[in-house]
This record gives structure tokens, sequence and C-alpha cells, in this order.
């Protein structure tokens, strides 16, 4: 038996007031009648001199005591421990992560959390309520300090593992805060303890009533593809490919290579120690435009990083136009030497509907209109709609990057760089900064129109920049950065990941074809489309249409390698550990309370009518 409210105890004091009111002697009135013969019971408390009188048996004091002592009983708050929580409010944090997905006997950890918060939730006791969170890539709260069962279950019912990277930590936060807001919380974490290093104290609020860990797994076993790589080779394609095993015991098995049609191309067998690893290499593989490799360990808990799929890459070669009216001898032969482009030089300047090109070079020009393509502007001379110009300015102060892991100052050092003077540019939404010299703006990029643009604030012929062996390097970062399509391929990522997807300029129709076959348009002007991947595994392809045909592109989505290291581990916070076994999981859950103060209340009701019956009819 617990007491959840024994500060109310002080309310007993009205017992003693009941029985003290049955002590005080009745006060008479004098009364003329015709005989005191009958009267000699009465005229014996009328001749006594004490103020008080023996308590008699009395069923109404009786009756009124025992209602004054249900009535404290049940402001003190009985409660009987049960199967269930103890929190006024629970916030559940049930654990979504990929390793999530692993078996752990005939039902993954994620059935077996959503098992565990269902019977958690059946377990609720009157007036305690349930907050519930997702731990997946982001919190997701699925349902806020709710009551209703139906609700909670349904929420849980529909909870599904997230395939690409998981913030524990910011769950863990949210967690905290919400408990640190609501007294009589507690936070209940399900999961496998995938993320502790994530973890930090600072997490929780030490407000927080209480945290409990409830671990979901047991297995290690897992084998999964860390990297596959293809490129073309002389001979065919050449592959890579590399086998971790995160267990704890020798894992035994084949590797397979498909091409994107499923036709097996090459096969080998493996026997990798514990929390070892192995790397094959296939030559000469026929061409295809995508591969896929396939593992089958013999024992293995996580089938999700079985399968991996591989775009070979080889830099095809962009169309530039370069637009320099004046001419300029250092722009002309860098951009014969950077990267793979077609340059083509103009003397006139292009129309806005002019065929489309991977890169517009404007050297001492400002277009009115951008043209189909990316755009990289040097020395601008005018202001327009779209590019606002403020002046001009001579510069005392040398030029600085404004962030190191900038990809367009890749290996570019400006110590030794000097300027003259720069245009002074306005503010241009989607642009940001890359290189200032004080106030002033020398390099800015980013995307316009649905445009990736450069502006180069400066004319190179005011400094000492195409002297220094940073002019190629950093020519070479923007020609890579404007021409992504050309220079680099599309990233493998994550499901939840934000992808930039370069276009193809001048494509009047483009589409997306999911793994699952599904295809999507592609409503995307300019040359970047920004895309959330959804949680989907496998080979996407972009198909975008021209007046020359259709050229299709491809992209892997693959599980995080996170991920792949299954083995449970033990979270904790503040420095106490707080995980718990497979088999005390069941003795954890029995922690909850059940209170009787309703039915103490409901029995003060009938004590009370009872008693005025009792009064009515004059016991």
């Amino acid at each position: 038996m617990q007491w959840m409210g024994l500060g109310n105890l002080w309310f007993a004091l009205i017992i003693p007031a009941i029985i003290v009111l049955y002590l005080l002697k009745r006060k008479v009135e004098d009364r003329v009648v015709p005989s005191t013969l009958l009267w000699q019971r009465t005229l014996q408390n009328w001749e006594a001199v004490r103020p008080w009188e023996k308590l008699r048996r009395n069923l109404l004091l009786i009756l009124q005591l025992l209602a004054a002592c249900l009535l404290v009983l049940a402001l003190t708050r009985p409660a009987l421990p049960t199967e269930g929580i103890a929190a006024e409010h629970t916030v559940l944090v049930v654990d979504t992560s990929g390793s999530m997905l692993a078996k752990e006997g005939e039902e993954t950890r994620l059935a077996r959390a959503v098992s565990e918060a269902k019977a958690l939730v059946e377990k609720l006791g009157s007036g305690q309520t349930m907050t519930l969170i997702a731990a997946g890539s982001e919190p997701n709260v699925l349902v806020s300090k709710s009551a209703d069962q139906q609700e909670l279950l349904a929420a849980l019912g529909k909870l599904t593992a997230n395939l690409g990277a998981s913030d524990p930590l910011s769950a863990l936060s949210l967690a905290g805060a919400i408990a640190a807001n609501e007294p009589g919380s507690g936070v209940i974490w399900l999961g496998d303890g995938h993320a502790e290093h994530k973890l930090v104290p600072q997490a929780l609020p030490a407000s927080s009533a209480s945290f409990r860990f409830v671990q979901m797994g047991r297995s290690r076993e897992n084998a999964g593809i860390a990297a596959f790589v293809t490129q073309p080779g002389q001979q065919g394609t050449e592959a890579l490919l590399r086998v971790d095993n995160y267990g704890s015991a020798q894992s035994r098995g084949t590797v397979t290579v498909f091409d994107d049609q499923g036709k097996l191309l090459d096969t080998d067998s493996f026997a990798i120690e514990a929390s070892g690893s192995k790397t094959f290499s296939f030559k000469e593989l026929p061409k295809s435009p995508a591969y896929r490799a396939v593992i089958e360990p013999e024992q293995d808990s996580l089938m999700e990083d079985n399968a991996i799929w591989s775009v070979p890459f080889a830099a095809s070669k962009g169309k530039v136009v370069l637009y320099t009216p004046a001419g300029n001898r250092f722009l002309h032969q860098v951009m014969q030497t950077v990267g793979s482009m077609e340059v083509e030089t103009v003397q006139k300047a292009p129309e806005p509907n002019a065929e489309a090109r991977d890169l517009w070079v404007f050297d001492g020009e400002v277009p009115d209109k951008l043209p189909p393509g990316n755009i990289l502007v040097i020395a601008p001379d005018r202001k327009t709609d779209w590019l606002p110009l403020a002046g001009e300015q001579e510069l005392n102060q040398g030029p600085q990057a404004v962030s190191a892991d900038d990809p367009l100052l890749k290996y570019v050092d400006w110590r030794e760089v000097h300027i003259a003077k720069a245009a002074v540019l306005g503010e241009m939404p989607g642009m940001r900064a890359v290189v200032r010299a004080g106030d002033v703006e020398l390099v800015r990029a980013g995307v316009v129109d649905g445009r990736r643009i450069a502006v180069i604030a400066f004319d190179l012929h005011n400094s000492d920049f195409p002297l220094r062996p940073a002019f190629p390097i950093f020519m070479q970062n923007v020609v890579n950065w404007l021409s992504p399509a050309q220079a680099t391929p599309i990233a493998t990522s994550h499901p939840g990941d934000v992808l930039t997807i370069p276009l193809t300029p001048g494509a009047i129709e483009r589409r997306v074809t999911y793994p699952n076959g599904q295809q999507q348009p592609i409503a995307a002007e300019g040359t970047v489309w920004t895309m959330q991947v959804p949680e989907q595994l496998g080979l996407y392809r972009i198909d975008e249409t021209a007046d020359t045909g259709t050229v299709s592109r491809y992209f892997s989505v693959r599980m995080s390698d996170a991920e792949s290291d299954i083995t449970p581990k033990t979270l904790s916070v503040s420095g106490v550990s707080t995980g718990q076994s497979e088999g005390d999981k069941q003795a954890a859950s029995a922690t909850g309370t059940q209170e009787l103060t309703y039915w103490l209340a409901a029995l003060v009701l009938l004590v009370l009518l009872v008693e005025w019956r009792v009064y009515q009819r004059g016991y």
C-alpha cells in the first residue's frame, strides 16, 4: 500500500470535532407542564451541573465517524502497486532507429518495443497521462499528454523504423524538457541503446522525476556491406566491395554482384573473423548503368544492410560559353585547363532565350536576363534586376575566407593575394559571402531563380590573383560547383537526408523513379533540385528530356552505416546507469499504482445516504 497524499492528514481533525459535538450537554428551556411524573430522566439531566455528558451508543454518531474516516482516507490517496507506470505523466520514447529492425527471435526489436509500449498504455491508471515520442532522425511527438488509450495504441501501431541516421540526443532533450515542465513526470526509453555515445548528461534536465531505460535487444551478430564502389575501367567496370562483421563470432557467407536488370555477374564466398572486415575486388564486369551487391551471411540479425547499389561515374564534357568583350587572357586560358569543358568564346552577349549551356561566364558584363544554365559573373559593371550594384570601393585590407569549409575554397590560400578595388554588392537573397576584404564581399555564391550563381566582384586585372597558385585551384572549384552534373556524381544518401541534385539546363521534362517503381514529376526550374529522400532503400533514376533526347542518371539510397553495429548498449544519463536486461524487463514494468481515491469517495457518499435514512426514521 502506498500513500500519495499524506499531507492531507490534517483533515482527520474532523473526527474529534464530531465526537465533541456528541459529548456536549444539550441546552434546555423552562416549560410549564401538568405533571413531572413522566419526566424523571429529563429532570436528571437538568439537575447535572457539568457541561459534558457520558458518550452513549448512537447509530448516527457511528455513521458520521465512518464517513469522516473514509473521507480522510480518500484525501491521503492510498494506492495499490500494480503492473504499469507510477508517474502521473509519462513521456514514453520509442527508439525507431534502423538498428531496431534487427531480429530478436521471430520479431524485430521495434516490434518488441511496440508490444511493451502497448502493455504500458493498457495499464494506465485513472488520472495518468502519457506523451509518446518517436526517436528517429528527428524527434516526433506522436501524442501529447493524453489519457486516451485508443489514441495512444493507434499511434504505436503506425510506428516504423528510420533507415537513415538517428538523433537520440534530440529525442532525449525533448523528453527531458517536456518532463521538466510537467510536475510528476517520468521518462521511459524503449530501445537498444545503439547510439549511447551521443548522449550527454545535460540532455535530461535534473528536474525530471525519473528516467528508465528498457533494453530491447540481445543479439549482436550482424554482417553488412560497408562500401561498394564502381568505376569504368579499360576492360569493363571495376568494383571494390567491403564487408564488415560486427558480431562476436566468425561470419560465413557469400557475396554476389548483379547488374541493373538482376543478371548475376560474379560471386564469391567469405569467412570474416569477429569484428573484422574483408575487401573484394571485381574486374571486367559487363557495362551497366548501376550494380547491385548482395551478401548472404549464415547468421545475421539485420537484413537491411545486406544489399547496396553502386553507380559508376565518368566525368562528361560540359558546355561553357565565355563572354568577355574586352578580352581576358588569364580567364580564357584557365577555362581551357580546368574541368572537362568545351569552351565557346563569343563576342556578342547571349539572348535570354539562347540555347541552354551548363555554364555561362560573363567577364566585365552583366546580362539583363539570366540565360538557361548556371552563371559566373566577374567584375560586374552595372546594376540589374537580379544583381544590385552599389558602386566601387578601393580596398585597404587583404581578402579573407568567410568559411574554410566552403567547397569553393578547398585548398585555396588567399593570404598572398592583393586586390586594388572591387564592386560593392547589395543584398541578394539566396546568396552567401565566400570571401571578404573588410566589409566588402569579394566572392558570392548561391542560388537565384533556380540557377547556381557565383560572382567575383573584382576585375582580375586589378589584382595579382591570376599570378598566384590559388587562381587555377579556385577556378577549378568554381567550375566544379557550377557544373556538378559533369564533375561529380549524385551522392549516395540515406533516407531522411536533404539531397541537392544538379539538373541539366534546358530540359523540358523531368521525373524521378523510386525503387518501388513509382514515378513523380520534378517540379523544378533552373539547374538545382532539392529532394528529401524518402524511406526507401535502393536505386533511384532521374530522367530528363530535352531536344536532343532523354538522359537518365542514377543514385543509390542505403541504410546508415552507423545502424549496422547492432550490439545492444546500456544507456545512461547523468552518470547513473539505467539499463535493464531482457530478463529484468517484466519486473521493471511492475512498478505502477492503482489509486483507491474514487472508490473511497463513493463509499463516503453511500454512508452519508444511510445516515440520512437513519435520521429520517429517528433511530
